[in-house]
């Protein structure tokens, strides 16, 4: 299962997605850079509304980052076992005495190891952007590491439900229901969020609420960010990102975090079971 992890690691460092995607995030980050300078240069001098400035332009910093994070899982895991099947790679690997679930987990360890890294990194890029060009928002360091481990867990999900696709489906069919999912769950999330607005305004519409807790369910990658928001912004009983579609609402519970972990070890758990009976 190692072995495969490394071979699936070294694999991602020559795919040409990892490179365009490098590419695209040192353009994004130029871009937002610049116009993180441009605000804070010119933005009011009150210290309460540059905090709450500065945490709408990190939450909206990751949020675009998580774009670019999910296109990286997308093109690096809908193939990952699907690709090796019909290139006929896979014939060749299980001929050796390994399990079918050793390669699913091996597949997992080694691209989810390149994820976390790539995130991670994108996650102290837009932090440390902010911060040197003017971000008054003081975030404590047990926070922002929680932070970070909440922004990465949302690709591994991304990453789980690409292989449980590529264990049963082809490559194409397995893109088409990751890209799916991961939109059907950002559009519920902001539906939710329109929902607790209208509640806080006095007029509450519980259909919105319902069906941004049905899609968090289906797919919980929008409730994780929302949850890594409430864990940045949240301090001494004060919000700093109140309101907007990228506020967190009502904190995600412990509950929901425990549903998350049970997604993922479902995910996989399917992943192996399908893959173990799949004709190759």
């Amino acid at each position: 299962m190692l072995t495969i992890a490394k071979y699936s690691f070294k694999e991602m460092l020559n795919k040409k997605a990892l490179g365009l995607v490098i590419l695209l995030t040192i353009l994004y980050l130029t871009l937002y850079g610049f116009g993180l300078r441009e605000v804070y240069l010119h933005g009011s001098s009150n210290e309460i509304y540059r905090a709450a400035l500065s945490s709408q332009l990190i939450s909206v910093g990751l949020y675009f980052a998580n774009f670019i994070i999910a296109f990286l899982v997308t093109f690096s895991a809908v193939g990952a076992l699907s690709g090796d099947v019909e290139s006929g790679v896979m014939q060749a690997l299980l001929v050796k005495p390994i399990r079918r679930r050793e390669v699913v987990m091996g597949k997992f360890l080694g691209i989810g190891a390149m994820i976390s890294l790539y995130s991670a990194l994108f996650f102290t890029a837009i932090i440390a952007l902010n911060k040197i060009l003017g971000a008054k928002i003081i975030i404590q360091l047990p926070n922002l590491i929680q932070g970070m481990l909440l922004f990465i867990l949302g690709p591994i999900i991304l990453l789980s439900v690409a292989l449980w696709g590529s264990s049963r489906l082809s490559t194409l069919n397995t893109g088409i229901l990751v890209v799916m999912l991961y939109g059907f769950a950002m559009v519920g999330g902001m539906l939710e969020q329109v929902g607790y607005m209208m509640a806080m305004a006095g007029h509450k519409i519980q259909g919105l609420v319902n069906v941004g807790i049905i899609s968090s369910l289906i797919m919980p990658s929008d409730v994780i960010f929302r949850k890594m928001n409430s864990v940045l912004f949240t301090s001494g009983g004060m919000d700093f990102l109140t309101g907007g579609f990228l506020g967190a609402g009502f904190e995600p519970s412990i509950w929901m975090m425990i549903y998350t972990a049970c997604y993922i070890i479902a995910a996989l758990y399917m992943s192996a079971r399908y893959f173990e009976k799949r004709d190759i």
